[in-house]
This record gives structure tokens, C-alpha cells and sequence, in this order.
């Protein structure tokens, strides 16, 4: 799974995708393949639906930013060290209190 995820960010770089898909992938941490150099710095919408993500990095919005979009669905974040439930996130954070 490693190898397909690394194939997937890598093609997404090199072909300058606006979208990228990384629905399923068993994801326990955000990739940091992502936030690497300035090759994803087009990237609009990023779709992570169905992952175990526990946090979101920092500096996500300057590393990513024409970031328009980002879709996850069923995961916990922690905000600062407090875990709190967000059902699903699409543009714009909406985070929900568990």
C-alpha cells in the first residue's frame, strides 16, 4: 500500500493534478509526501474519505495553498491535544464536539 500511495502523490506532482484521490488507503497519518517541496502547491481539492487520520498538519494551508477543497469523512482530530469528533469536512474546516 506504501508503494501504490507514493506511485499516486508522485504521478500527482509530475502531471500537476489539481485533484487527488486517496480515498481507502488505511492512512493512520497525513502523508507527508504531500507537504514536500513545492510540487503539490496546485493541488485545488484533496479527497481522504475513510481514513484513520488523528491530526492534520499545521502548516497544511501554507504548504498547500489553492487548497479549495478538502473532503474526509469519520475520522477524530486532535485540536491541541483534545480529541474531538469531525464528521466530515468539506472547503472550509467545520469541526463537530464529540
Amino acid at each position: 500500500m506504501a508503494s501504490e500511495l507514493h506511485e499516486t502523490i508522485f504521478m500527482a506532482k509530475q502531471e500537476r493534478h489539481k485533484n487527488l484521490f486517496l480515498n481507502y488507503k488505511n492512512l493512520n497519518m497525513f502523508p507527508v509526501e504531500l507537504l514536500k517541496d513545492e510540487g503539490l502547491r496546485f493541488l485545488e481539492r484533496l479527497y481522504m474519505k475513510r481514513n484513520s487520520l488523528t491530526t492534520l498538519p499545521d502548516n497544511l494551508a501554507q504548504k498547500l495553498p489553492n487548497l479549495i477543497e478538502l473532503l474526509y469523512i469519520c475520522i477524530t482530530v486532535c485540536i491541541k491535544g483534545r480529541p474531538i469528533g469531525v464528521d466530515h469536512y468539506i472547503g472550509r474546516p467545520i469541526f463537530v464536539a464529540s
